[in-house]
């Protein structure tokens, strides 16, 4: 038996090799245009990241993946849920080129304070951005500095993304509020959970059950 254990520890290294330091941080999401619980979990490490989304309103209930695939500039989108009998499964692949944001704001005069404060035990830095008619705060993690920045492209419309791009600020917001300049609620994401953990290129993979759908056909 013990000539299977330097085999074992070989496969072991190999595994941890490729593993990352990465974190799972999930946030609520409210927005003043949007009546629905809409919930958003992160997974990021220093090279990928991707975003689960799950929407409930009195209609529709849904969870959907995003993956950016930074090799071939494109986005990958993908639905959980049930299929018809016979029916494939399927995703897609959306060339960043074909992303528009519904933003107003690109420009912004960002503030970085210094004022630190802890949140779900991690050390945040306080962050103010002020564009045209808007100010947003978001608390960015100090000790975890990704630079999930990068995926702004992929997620045109997330204001924090563009922030955080703007001055390649590294690090993930796990609080942010956004209010018009009379003080109104715009939008804002606050903390349900964060966690560090390991994280491999398979996290950042399409399932195997599900093939790229062919747009156009039917």
């Amino acid at each position: 038996m013990n000539k299977f254990v330097p085999l074992f520890a070989l496969l072991l290294f190999a595994s941890i090799s490729f593993a990352e330091k990465g974190m799972l941080v999930t946030q609520k999401f409210t927005d003043a245009n949007v009546k629905a619980i809409v919930t958003v979990t992160w997974y990021v490490t220093e090279s990928a990241c991707k975003m689960k989304m799950e929407f409930s309103d009195d209609k529709v209930k849904s969870v959907s993946w995003f993956i950016p695939d930074y090799s071939s500039n494109q986005l990958l989108t993908y639905a959980e849920g049930e299929v018809p009998a016979g029916a494939q499964k399927t995703y897609y692949a959306i060339p960043v080129a074909g992303i528009k944001s519904s933003n107003s704001a690109t420009d912004f005069k960002i503030e970085r304070t210094g004022e630190t404060k802890t949140i779900g035990g991690i050390n945040c830095e306080k962050i103010i951005a002020h564009a045209i008619s808007s100010t947003t705060e978001m608390w960015v993690t100090k000790d975890f500095n990704a630079a999930l920045y990068n995926a702004a492209s992929f997620f045109a419309n997330s204001i924090i993304l563009n922030i955080l791009k703007a001055q390649k600020i590294t690090g993930v917001s796990l609080e942010s509020i956004t209010k018009d300049n009379g003080g109104k609620t715009l939008s804002a994401y606050s903390l349900i959970s964060a966690t560090s953990t390991s994280l491999t290129p398979a996290d950042f993979a399409v399932p195997e059950a599900y093939k790229l759908a062919e747009v156009g056909k039917h």
